[in-house]
Parts: C-alpha cells; sequence; structure tokens
C-alpha cells in the first residue's frame, strides 16, 4: 500500500466538489424563484395560493432531504468506531475477522465495498452519487430514496400548474380575445410584456418534463432493486456476470459455426454452409442448426444430470 496520505472524505459537502452538484444546487432554487416569479402571478388568486403552497412544499422537502443524503456518512461502522477509538466487543471482533481492507487498513463489514472517490468502505454500498457528491449505502440509501420520490412529486406538481397556465394562456386566441391569464400576463409587474412571460414559463416546463422522464427513470429502476432485495452495485456485478457469460457462449458458438463453415466448403456441401451463415444472422436464431445442436446437447446434459441425481 502507497505511503501516500489520502484524503478521506466524510460527507458529500467536502471537497473536491463537481459541476452535477453544484448544478443541483442551482438547479433547484431556479425552478422555485421561476414558479414564484413567474407562475404564481398568472394564477387566479384561489388557485396561486394552494398552488404555490403545493410546489414549495414538494420542492423544500426535496431539499431537505437531499442535504440530509448529502451531509450522512455513510462509512462503515468499524470504521467509524475505529475513528472514534472505541473498543471493540470480543463477538465484533471475531465478525470482522470476515473482512479486511487493505486501503481503510481497518476490518470491516461482509458488506461493505471501497469507494475509490471517497476514500472509505461504505456498509451496503449502493453507488456514488454525483449530483450529491457522497456514496449512498445502508446508512443513507432510504434518504436518497425519499428524494428521488419527493423531488418527482416536485417536477410533477410544477409542471401540471405551468401545463395549466400555458393552456390558460391560449385560450380564446382563435376569436381574437384575451384570456384571464394571458391578462395576468400583460399585467405581470407591469411590463406588458405577456409573450416573454409565457416563453419563460414554457422553456422552465420543458426542463420540468425532461428532468421528470429523467428522475421517472431512475425512481422506477430503484422500486425494482428493492423488490429484488438488490442494490445498484449488486445489479450492476450480476449483469455484468450475465453479459460475460452470453459472451462466452457466443464465442462458443462464433467457432463451431466457423468450423462447421470449414467442414462443409471442405465437403463441397454449399446447402449446409448456406444455412450455417444465413443462421448466424440476426433474427435468424430459429433456423440455425448451430444453436439447435447445442441445445440438444444442453438438454441432452440436464437429462444425464438428472438421472444421476436419481440414482443417489
Amino acid at each position: 500500500m502507497s505511503s501516500e496520505k489520502v484524503h478521506v472524505r466524510s460527507h458529500g459537502c467536502m471537497k473536491p466538489y463537481n459541476w452535477m452538484q453544484v448544478g443541483t444546487w442551482i438547479l433547484l432554487p431556479l425552478l422555485l424563484l421561476q414558479f414564484f416569479f413567474f407562475a404564481s402571478p398568472l394564477l387566479p388568486l384561489a388557485a396561486s395560493i394552494p398552488c404555490s403552497i403545493v410546489v414549495f412544499f414538494f420542492g423544500i422537502l426535496t431539499a431537505y432531504k437531499a442535504i440530509k443524503t448529502t451531509i450522512t456518512d455513510p462509512a462503515d461502522s468499524h470504521l467509524q468506531k475505529k475513528k472514534q477509538g472505541a473498543n471493540f466487543t470480543d463477538e465484533e471482533k471475531a465478525e470482522e475477522e470476515a473482512r479486511y481492507c487493505h486501503h481503510c487498513e481497518s476490518n470491516v463489514n461482509n458488506n461493505a465495498v471501497h469507494c475509490n472517490i471517497c476514500h472509505k468502505c461504505i456498509e451496503g454500498y449502493d453507488h456514488h452519487c454525483k449530483w450529491l457528491n457522497n456514496c449512498i449505502g445502508k446508512k443513507n440509501y432510504q434518504l436518497f430514496f425519499d428524494t428521488l420520490v419527493s423531488l418527482n412529486l416536485f417536477l410533477v406538481s410544477q409542471s401540471a400548474v405551468l401545463i395549466g397556465i400555458i393552456v390558460a394562456f391560449f385560450v380564446g386566441w382563435d376569436d381574437g380575445q384575451t384570456s384571464s391569464t394571458e391578462q395576468r400576463a400583460i399585467d405581470w409587474f407591469g411590463a406588458n410584456q405577456p409573450n416573454v412571460v409565457i416563453g419563460l414559463n414554457l422553456g422552465f416546463l420543458t426542463i420540468d418534463l425532461i428532468s421528470e422522464w429523467l428522475i421517472l427513470q431512475l425512481l422506477f429502476f430503484h422500486l425494482s432493486l428493492r423488490r429484488k432485495g438488490l442494490t445498484t452495485y449488486q445489479y450492476i456485478i450480476k449483469l455484468n456476470e450475465t453479459n460475460r457469460i452470453k459472451a462466452k457462449h457466443q464465442r462458443q458458438i462464433n467457432d463451431r459455426r466457423a468450423h462447421h463453415i470449414k467442414k462443409a466448403n471442405e465437403e463441397g456441401n454449399s446447402w449446409e454452409k448456406m444455412k450455417l451463415v444465413v443462421g448466424g444472422w440476426k433474427g435468424c436464431g430459429c433456423i440455425d442448426p448451430i444453436r439447435k445442436e447445442i441445445k440438444e446437447e444442453d438438454e441432452a446434459a440436464k437429462v444425464a444430470a438428472a438421472k444421476a441425481a436419481s440414482r443417489r
């Protein structure tokens, strides 16, 4: 291990920062300010107050959950005890012997993973979130998930209000009439620039919808992981293993195909060669003699294994 001292980060508010984290803390207040100055004034008073309360509630809740996630130290509990100079019980010492991290120079929990960005082991490691500049693990995963939910509700509520404003703004244009929303846009701070006001709302609606689409995908992804009892890290490891097996299987198919094509060429069997070539095309697996041959071998191996198990 290198003797160079490594800067261990305790939470996401410690340097180094990154542009994604900075962008997050700029965008959220910007969305709230846009709603306060450009959306809320275009609503009738009876709708402005409740809509503003809902949007600002979810916006502030999102900021609170995000800050809590960012400042929570997800480090392995054994590392924290070591940092505090606490003494371990015999039971804890026995448990610790199961894993040792050479980077942290300490025993850690079995489910800990070392993060090379934070330079420490994270208990129940899920992933390193660049938007919050902090690792997500057992100690702050629920806060992270709550942040996704509240952010989703914030974007949905703000988008719904902006859509209503934009639709109401253009009501009556066919008849050459001025809608009440358009009139409020004309009167906005006495600027008499309704197109600029509605254009800004339309621009921020686009930002909201794009953000909502991305956050919704992330939320559904984590809902799926929670249902399967997996972390993001475990999912990636499992996916990589599956892809590795598929790649190995495909190499075996390609090698066998090349061998059979060579054999067909030597025998002058053009029909067999054509079947082998066409069977390798995408979408033609159902007529591929190589895949059929491998499938039959796999089924025979399963039958042989079942017979062997029945004899025991």
